[in-house]
Formats: C-alpha cells, structure tokens, sequence
C-alpha cells in the first residue's frame, strides 16, 4: 500500500474515532435530556394543577368557615379549578391516576354545587362542603403521590443514566487515547525511520562512498524511492570509476606538463606537507620523489638547506603592513653558482564542506635568474662607464666656453654669444643626465651611500628652494613655505634631501603656470615630518600616479627636457633614507607630491 493510503487511513481511523466519542455523547445526552424532559412535562405539571386546586380549596374553605357565601366569589374559586382540573385530564400519564383524576373531577362539581347551595346556609351545608373539601384533598394527595414516587423513580433513572453515560464515555475515552498514543508513538517513527536511512546513506553519498545501498522492505514510496537511490549510487559508482580514470591521465598529463617547465616548482597542502615536485626541483633539491612526497615540509628542512630557504616566509608568515617580498635563492647547479628568482603563491579556493573560501595550499617557483642578473650587470656597468667617459668631453666643452666668454681672448659678437649660451645649456643638460644615469646605475647595483644625519627640515627647504630662485623670473612665479611652529629635526642625508626638494620644485616650475604660487608645506604627521610641495599645473591622473617612479617614465604630455629619471632617483633615495613619497593629484587641479621623513630620535 503506497504511503499516502496508509496516512489517509490512519487519519481517517482517528477521525472516526473522534466522530464516534462525539456521537456516543450526544446519545447520552440526549438520553439524560429526554429524561429530565419527561419529568418536567409529565409529573411536575400535575402537580403543579393540583397546588393550584388545593391552593383555590383553602381559600373556599377559609370563605365556608367565615360564612361568607357568595356566588360571585364561588365563579372566582372555580373557574381556576375547572381549568386546571381540565388541564389535569390531558396530562394523565400515570396508572391509576386517569380513574382519581375522574373521582376529583365528579367531587369538585359536587362541591361546586354544595357551595352554591350554600346561600340557604345550613349548619349541614357547611359541614357537608368541609368534608367534600377533605375528601378531595384526599384525593388530591393520592394523585400527588402517584406522581411524586414516579418523579422519584425518573430521577433515579437519570442518575443511573448519567453514571453509565460517564462510565462507558470514560472506557471509549481511555481506549480512545491508548488508540490514539499508539498513532503518535507508531506513526512517526514509520515516517521518520526511511528518512534516517537515507540521511545516513546520502551522507556516505557525500563523502564519495558510492557501494552504499538501502534494503528495500516494502513496495511503497519509500521502496520505490530507495529503488531509485540504489540505482543512482550504482551509477555513480560506476561514473567514479571512469571518472577516476580520467582524472589519473590528467594527473599524469599535468605532471608531465610541470616535469618539462623550466622552472622548479614545489606543491604543498594546506598542512604544508608534499604533494608535488617536477624533476627540476627534485635535482636542486637532490632528493628522490619517494623521500618528500607526502612528506612534512619542515622536517625536511631539517635536514636540507635548500629547502628551509624555500619555506622560511611559509613558516614566518609577514607582517599585515609588510609587502610581500620573496628574496632571490643561491643554488648550486651543476657545479656552478646559479640565481633563481622565488615566488610563493597561495592557493585559495571554496571549500565544497562548508562553502567558504580558504586556503589550499602553496606553490613555491623557482625561476632561473642567472642570466638576466649577469646581463643586467653588464649593462650597468657599461652605462657607468659610458657616463664616465662622456663626462671629459663634457667638462672640455663647458671650459671653452668659459674661454670664449673671458674678454681677454676677445669679445664675441651678440650672434657668437647666443651660440655659447646654447653650447652651455645643452652641455649642462648632457652633463645633468649623465649624472642621474649614474645615480640610477648606483641602486641598482646597491653602492649608493646614505650618510644620516640630524638636520633642521627648515633649513634644508631654504637651500633646496635658494637653488631654484634662478628658474623662477622667467616664468613670473612664487614660492611660499608654510610651515609649523617648533618643528623637531629629522634624521636625513642632507645632501640627497636637498637633491630631492630641488627635483621636485624643478618640476613643478616646469609645470606651473606663469604668475602663479608654488606652495611649501611643512608639518608632523605623528612620527613622521611630511614636506608637501604643491603646484597649480595641469595635473596627473591617477593610473599614471604610480608611473611616474618609475625608470624611464614620461607623461604624453611632458616636454622633452628630462630623462624619466629623476622621479625614481628621488623614490630611491626616500626610500634609503626610511622615509616616503608620493602624490596625490587631479588633472586639470595640480599635483601635490609629499615626502615623510623619520623624526629624529
């Protein structure tokens, strides 16, 4: 039988049963009602005709005693006994009550004649009227009794009534809730238990457990249904098969993938143990796959060198101001010093479990840097060379023209001296460049000299800004340093701050329109000194903010007059000194470039 049958009928039972309870009370009720009606409508209107007959006696045989007889009187005292005798007749229900009702009736038309009679008023009158009086009374109680006694006995009826009524409504009851208890206890496990079943084996489901199958007891829907689930898991099982083979030629596919990349790649889980390595890096490691596969990364740190270099930021994770810098990694390879270059890349996915992102591992590359540090030493070295040796024939130009200007080789005519002032603008432009390029050759090949010292901020903006007064007439602008009081000193090179502001304020002379104000802004900025130098130019957008530090960087929109360098200089030498730079800018609004300096301590 399907499962929504056995529901419709287990409910369909309770509903009877409750159908039933309700139709046995109503019985009963309706049996005790029927009861209680009887007696109202039988005995208890008999008597009460007959309190209103013996009511109306009293009062006719108070007036007999009196002797107060009269005929208007006698149609008051009769006619209520006339009617409620007549009423009498209809309501005879009892034996023997029809033939006293009969006798009460003939006495009280002979009394009623006595008492007309009565008008002569004889002593024997009187006496005859009391006794029928009597007699009547009699009778009257006679018929009472008759139906006192069978009220009694109704009412003893009801009772016994009421108290089966009670007894046989309190056993359907119990038998009821026993019926009932069984349903609440029986039916909930017959649902719930399937359902337990397949929660258990859909659980197995998800854990990758496909042989499960679910017993099939029954041909209901909950057979059905497990029918279909074995049928499912069946599959599955068999997708998981084929499915796992395919997954094995891609784990092999992707193995020989990473075997053949140039780099060395290392794969840990979550837990930092093995769980990949390509040829290249098991040579540098010098290790077999056997030893480290599934292995702690740490305890072979213990024992290999090269792998503790590998895994020192996984195990001393950084700081949340810190950037992520990997330092590059000396290896010895094939009996020869190489440099690889590391990176560390955390893998984070959504976990199936729980639906949330987390961390699933790492994989560390090793990238062959060799070549590309000895190319770039070369070249660094060839371009401090090359300034070098540009910076003679430089020096020579610059004293010739210096000759040339001294009167006593001669005066120069207006043409000849325009000819000099360009010869020594272009050389000095020669000989600017030549000395960023062998500042920026200086860092990177890490030579460049910081010399710290404690200098006042104040006093280092004034020389910065004396050697740019020259620039500023040509162009009608002004400087103007704001500056707050009692500024503490700060901890610089002196000589490459000074470098730095004039730089900056180059630029924004450059950039400034004519007339306009080229502020200076000097405050601390909680442990640091911030120096702001603010123009009215035509602006910087911000995706080429971060450009503009960088070697060789020049706006579209720049004249032609620098080398891209001297930004990155000025980055460098901040930077060297535990300090920072930056800009904030709108296009079209000006630029604001600022520096913050360490406070000295």
């Amino acid at each position: 039988m399907k499962v929504k049958y056995k529901l419709f009928f287990s409910l369909l039972f309770l509903f009877g049963v409750i159908i039933l309870l309700g139709s046995f009370g109503s019985y009963y009720l309706r049996w005790l009602a029927k009861d209680s009606a009887a007696i109202m409508q039988d005995n208890y209107r008999t008597l009460m005709y007959l309190r209103d007959i013996e009511h109306q006696l009293d009062e006719l045989q108070l007036k007999v005693l009196d002797k107060a007889f009269s005929e208007a009187e006698a149609q008051q005292i009769f006619d209520p006994i006339k009617q409620a005798i007549r009423l009498q007749h209809v309501n005879v229900t009892e034996s023997g009550e029809k033939k006293l009702t009969k006798e009460l009736s003939d006495n009280l038309e002979k009394l009623e004649g006595l008492y007309l009679a009565g008008a002569s008023s004889t002593a024997a009158t009187n006496d005859q009227i009391l006794a029928m009086i009597y007699q009547i009374k009699i009778q009257t109680g006679s018929i009472y009794s008759i139906n006192e006694e069978t009220m009694l006995h109704k009412n003893e009826l009801a009772g016994t009534t009421a108290s089966n009524a009670v007894l046989y409504m309190n056993i359907f009851t119990g038998a009821s809730i026993l019926v009932a208890l069984v349903f609440i206890i029986a039916l909930p496990i017959y649902i719930s238990r399937p359902l337990k079943t397949f929660a258990v084996a859909i659980k197995e489901i998800s854990k990758g457990n496909y042989k499960v199958n679910i017993p099939l007891h029954s041909k209901d829907e909950y057979g059905k249904l497990a029918g279909l689930f074995n049928l499912m898991a069946a599959k599955l099982d068999k997708f998981e098969d084929s499915n796992l083979a395919k997954l094995i030629n891609e784990q092999k596919r992707l193995n020989a993938v990473i075997n053949h990349m140039d780099e060395a790649i290392l794969g840990l889980d979550e837990c930092k143990k093995v769980i990949f390595a390509n040829d290249h890096c098991l040579k540098l490691l010098s290790l077999d796959r056997d030893q480290i596969m599934g292995e702690y990364a740490p305890k072979l740190a213990a024992d290999n060198q090269l792998m503790e270099s590998l895994i020192q930021e996984l195990m001393i994770d950084f700081m949340p101001f810190e950037e992520k810098i990997y330092p590059p990694v000396t290896i010895i390879d094939n009996h020869k010093e190489r440099l690889f270059a590391k990176n560390i890349i955390n893998v984070v996915g959504r976990l199936e479990e729980d639906k949330k992102e987390g961390l699933m591992g790492h994989v560390i590359v090793l990238t062959d840097i060799t070549d590309f540090t000895e190319k770039d030493k070369a070249k660094t070295h060839f371009i401090a060379t090359l300034s070098h040796e540009l910076k003679t024939p430089v020096s020579a130009i610059l004293m010739s023209t210096n000759l040339l200007r001294n009167t006593k080789t001669g005066s120069l005519a207006p043409s000849q001296v325009e000819l000099v002032e360009t010869i020594e603008n272009n050389s000095e432009r020669i000989r600017r460049m030549i000395n960023e390029v062998l500042d920026i050759s200086k860092i990177e090949s890490g030579t460049i000299d910081v010399n710290l010292t404690v200098e006042s901020p104040d006093n280092l903006i004034d020389k910065a800004v004396e050697g740019v007064s020259l620039f500023l007439k040509d162009k009608g602008l002004e400087i103007t340093h704001l500056s707050e009081a009692n500024l503490p000193a700060v901890t610089v090179d002196a000589h490459k701050l000074v470098w730095v502001l004039n730089n900056l304020l180059t630029n924004a002379i450059r950039y400034a329109p004519e007339g306009s104000t080229i502020q200076l802004k000097t405050a601390q900025k909680g442990k640091f000194l911030e120096i702001g130098v603010i123009d009215q130019g035509q602006g910087i957008a911000v995706e080429n903010q971060k450009k503009i530090f960088r070697k060789f960087s020049r706006l579209k929109n720049s004249d032609d007059s620098g080398t891209g360098l001297g930004l990155a200089i000025s980055k460098e030498f901040i930077e060297a000194m535990g300090g920072s730079i930056g800009v904030e800018s709108e296009e079209g609004k000006g630029a604001s470039f600022w520096i913050r300096l360490n406070l000295a301590s």
